[in-house]
């Protein structure tokens, strides 16, 4: 079995939400502590990539199976957060998420992670809901790391650019909830996004 770990991207600005998205008060915590709570409630390892270490509550830098980094190079966006997750991850897959994902649970992680390891012959397998791609919800394969490599050198910052080139898969509708790959990235999609939380605990949904 390929082992994999979960890669967690909380480097960004956060200049559309003008704040820090990971720190948004979410649940029992923020959008990052919950991630991480998801992430690791099975014992995955978990790598997150931050330029701001400063800002993490304690209960992730204490956290059992958290190991926490800046990147190793030269700050480019999710690109150098995924050279430095393939420079310092041993596993084969990747698991990469942003750290804005509010809805993503183990369960949709699990969904995706066992489609991609039904798969043959692919670099990443990205999740696509409603006909979107998203790239910072995909697991990557170890095979990919070179082009990650090179787009960096190249100043290449575009990650569509890179996946054009790698044999990328997508997961078939329906695979993921919806709201599995929302990305809470304004001050108005946080508020729908507590609204949907609001809904989902009312029995709404």
């Amino acid at each position: 079995m390929q082992k994999i770990s979960a890669v967690i991207l909380a480097g960004g600005n956060s200049t559309r939400m003008g704040s820090p998205k990971e720190l948004l008060a979410w649940r029992e915590g923020t959008f990052l502590t919950e991630l991480v709570k998801e992430v690791t409630q099975d014992g995955m390892e978990c790598l997150l990539v931050t330029n701001h270490p400063e800002r993490l509550p304690a209960e992730i830098k204490h956290a059992a199976g958290v190991k926490i980094t800046p990147d190793l190079v030269p700050s480019a966006g999710p690109i150098s957060g995924l050279v430095t997750a393939f420079r310092i991850c041993q596993d084969e897959l990747l698991l990469v998420l942003s750290c804005d994902l509010p809805f993503m649970d183990r369960e949709q992680m699990n969904k995706l992670i066992a489609y991609a390891k039904g798969q043959s012959e692919w670099d990443v397998v990205a999740a696509q809901v409603n006909g979107r791609l998203h790239p910072l919800c995909a697991v990557y394969n170890r095979r990919s790391q070179t082009y990650w490599e090179q787009a960096l050198q190249q100043n290449e910052l575009r990650l569509m650019a890179t996946l054009d080139k790698l044999r990328l898969r997508t997961t078939p509708e329906g695979l993921l909830d919806d709201w599995a790959v929302f990305n809470a990235n304004t001050p108005e999609e946080y508020e729908l996004a507590k609204n949907q939380e609001k809904k989902r605990k009312t029995g709404e949904r």
